[in-house]
């Protein structure tokens, strides 16, 4: 028997949410008047989380001239959004991509997430959208309807990643034939639980399927998830439980004036920036903080 929509949403009411300091960041961060001595206060709260911010921004992946040693350094340098993107993006990965599953790679499945996350920014780049900070963090998000749906019902999980392989068809494709609610919805409830912002909600929920999305305010980061999740899947085939050939939405391929060169380009780049960006894409290396970036900070606050 399938749960019902009712047990569903109640378990996904039980799942790990974040913390008052966790919300506490994300407030400020999106806050257009808040400054960087509050954000790093409500970082500060945490030494554990403070070590891991630390150490990600010194990864390769930004490319500093100079390595970060203080909170108020990576908030100044990379901007209050980046500061809350590794501060969530680590709440996520511990929460969510560390558990173990018989039928789901987690480690493979957060590489395919951060790789989105890296791609659709790097896509944001090239078509001059400016708020790339909001388009990472859409893009790290936008598929943990999967693990929800892995951890609430594994069952389901298994039969559509079963069906994705045998028939070559992506993970959403599977869903429709066996009927099931989608992670796309599950993603969206889930959201809407932590109050995250409506960016992240719509393209958690219109990822996969961007020409039903009605609302444009939004259409701009669902149409680059659409298409970074594409070009991941291409690179990374069969890490998020997609076995076909990616083919984007044509509404989004004509709306960036896409050409298969551009796009060929456009991989090439993704390639290079992915085999720099080992930190985040390697999970272990995400979660695990420098114990002296810890030690110097409290040393130093």
């Amino acid at each position: 028997m399938a749960p019902s929509m009712k047990e569903i949403i109640k378990k996904i009411s039980e799942l790990p949410t974040p913390d008052f300091i966790l919300k506490r960041i994300m407030d400020i961060a999106s806050n257009p008047s808040s400054n960087t001595k509050e954000l790093e206060g409500a970082v500060l709260q945490s030494p554990p989380l403070v070590a891991k911010i630390l150490k990600l921004s010194n990864s390769a992946y930004y490319a500093l001239p100079r390595k970060i040693t203080k909170v108020s350094q990576a908030i100044n340098i990379l901007g209050f959004k980046t500061v809350r993107n590794l501060a969530l993006g680590i709440f996520v990965a511990d929460s969510f991509f560390r558990r173990e599953f018989d039928f789901l790679d987690s480690k493979k499945f957060w590489q395919h997430s951060i790789a989105v996350a890296i791609a659709s920014e790097q896509l944001a780049q090239i078509i001059n959208y400016p708020d790339k900070e909001e388009i990472f963090l859409s893009g790290m998000l936008h598929d943990l309807g999967k693990m929800v749906m892995g951890i609430i019902t594994p069952e389901t999980v298994e039969m559509i990643l079963n069906v994705a392989e045998y028939k070559k068809v992506s993970f959403s494709k599977a869903e429709d034939m066996l009927n099931v609610m989608t992670h796309q919805t599950l993603g969206k409830i889930l959201f809407e639980n932590w109050n995250l912002a409506e960016n992240v909600i719509y393209t958690a929920e219109f990822h996969d399927t961007p020409e039903k999305l009605q609302i444009d305010s939004f259409s701009m980061n669902v149409y680059i998830v659409h298409l970074a999740n594409m070009a991941i899947n291409s690179i990374y085939y069969g890490y998020s439980g997609c076995y076909d050939i990616p083919v984007p939405s044509d509404v989004v391929w004509n709306k960036f004036d896409m050409t298969s060169k551009k796009f060929l380009n456009y991989l090439n780049n993704l390639e290079k920036k992915l085999s720099e960006s080992n930190d985040f894409i390697n999970l272990d290396a995400f979660i695990e903080g420098s114990e002296e970036d810890s030690e110097e900070e409290n040393k130093d606050g």
